[in-house]
């Protein structure tokens, strides 16, 4: 993507989120505004993922949400987005420090980071080969990067094909969050997309788990549309609870989201 574009867009995605704050999910952040920790340490413990080393890096950290967690275990977070948020002055301190950034264009030496994590904002990033070398070269050659980002190698990504082919969405804007309300730049990714896109930039090593309570979404994306009855949402939902967190672990593309630990 030529520079000028690119930078169009980081300024179009800034405007956009700033002005949506709702559509800034995440599986990690509970309807109370917290940090899912007993979620987190959960797929952390399934990939492997230790908090070793320091610092930490939280690419695209919204909220700042995830530093209180990570400064418990770690000697220095810093978290980066391209809004800056009204809490980032309340949760700075002496480990926890918040810059205004790009992911295309990190402002850290060459492998001086740790840990790097990247929660569901990935998919938004205009240039993804870019943002995956920029992440390359400062991770540590020993480091790892945690990786959450949702998953359209299922029936919700049919629907986003649709969706959009029809011209009923723009192109990347289809998403089931937020009753489909549309996204800003919300790119088609896919497990293959991910390895293809990380193998480019030079990383080797990949693991990754699908979102259990999220299998019937990726499904059913329409139980999520604004007029789906929630008796029916309701229904389904318990239904899949007898069988998902086995049919995820079988078929973790089936999901709407997909974790990964990715590393050099």
């Amino acid at each position: 993507m030529p520079a000028h574009d690119t930078i169009h867009s980081v300024e179009k995605m800034q405007a956009f989120y700033r002005e949506n704050k709702a559509l800034v999910t995440s599986p990690f952040i509970t309807r109370e505004g917290m940090v899912d920790t007993a979620l987190l340490e959960t797929v952390f413990s399934k990939l492997g993922i230790t908090m070793n080393g320091s610092p930490f890096l939280d690419l695209g950290c919204g909220t700042g949400l995830l530093s209180t967690y990570v400064s418990q275990r770690s000697d220095r977070y810093i978290g980066v987005d391209i809004n800056p948020h009204e809490n980032f002055k309340r949760l700075q301190n002496e480990k926890s420090q918040f810059l205004q950034g790009s992911a295309l264009s990190l402002p850290f030496k060459d492998h001086s980071v740790a840990m790097i994590s990247c929660v569901d904002s990935f998919e938004h990033y205009p240039d993804p080969f870019a943002a995956a070398g920029e992440i390359y070269r400062v991770l540590r050659h020993d480091g790892q990067l945690f990786l959450s980002v949702p998953n359209y190698a299922n029936v919700a990504g049919w629907v986003k094909r649709r969706m959009e082919g029809s011209g009923r969405y723009q192109p990347n804007t289809w998403a089931p969050f937020d009753f489909w309300k549309p996204q800003e730049l919300e790119h088609f990714i896919t497990p293959g997309l991910v390895r293809s896109v990380f193998s480019a930039a030079g990383f080797t090593q990949f693991r990754m788990v699908g979102f259990a309570r999220e299998l019937v979404i990726g499904l059913l994306p329409w139980l999520w549309h604004p007029k789906c009855p929630g008796k029916v949402n309701g229904i389904l939902s318990r239904l899949f609870r007898l069988f998902e967190k086995p049919l995820a672990t079988l078929f973790p593309q089936v999901s709407l989201h997909t974790f990964w630990q990715i590393a050099p």
